[in-house]
């Protein structure tokens, strides 16, 4: 029987406003086989910075792709960063600019309606 072993880290940086937070929830309903960590506090001035501190949260908790949301400029930019962390395939990663966020209570979506059926 095939066991689905994707797990996707899901993480925000300090200093990330309440309509931000709202959009990491969303994303986590949306996503079953998601883990969560607090928000991170590492400096780009330390050892490996940002990227290996993600990635190295992501080794601990057992994930192979993640989804770091980070802030510049007291929450007015965010910044949504995807990839894979494991090492055999330290495959790309993206950045998007992340701008006119809504959440799902103010379109009035259901969200995920398959969430509680899945094993």
């Amino acid at each position: 029987r095939y066991h689905n072993k994707q797990r996707c880290l899901i993480i925000c940086s300090r200093g990330v406003t309440a309509r931000y937070r709202h959009l990491l929830e969303d994303l986590r309903t949306l996503i079953p086989h998601h883990k969560k960590d607090s928000k991170l506090d590492a400096n780009k001035s330390s050892v490996g910075g940002v990227g290996k501190a993600v990635n190295d949260i992501a080794e601990v908790k057992g994930c192979n792709t993640v989804m770091f949301l980070e802030c510049r400029k007291r929450g007015q930019d965010a910044y949504l960063w995807m990839g894979f962390t494991s090492p055999e395939s330290a495959g790309p990663s993206v950045r998007f600019h992340v701008s006119n966020v809504h959440t799902m209570d103010e379109l009035r979506l259901a969200g995920n309606c398959m969430k509680g059926s899945r094993p």
